[in-house]
């Protein structure tokens, strides 16, 4: 098997199916997390979910984040 055939062939697909594809090989790498871990993440969902309902924090929409990182990103270039 050469692997840049096989990358070849896998950018050759649909967006979605690649998406798929990528999904399967890094479950296939990646260690299964502890009940621990878990835990945890959980725990730490809840605070921050719990920060966000008391006013600690606050929401930003994906668009503006999204053109304050390129604004960034294009200063930094020139």
């Amino acid at each position: 098997m050469d692997p840049a055939r096989i990358l070849d062939e896998a950018m050759a697909l649909p967006p979605e199916q690649r998406r798929e594809l990528a999904l399967r090989l890094l479950d296939s790498v990646e260690e299964p997390s502890s009940p621990e871990v878990e835990e945890a993440q959980y725990q730490e969902v809840l605070r921050r979910l719990r920060d966000v309902e008391e006013g600690k924090e606050k929401l930003v929409d994906w668009e503006d984040v999204d053109a304050e990182l390129r604004a960034k990103i294009a200063s930094h270039g020139t």
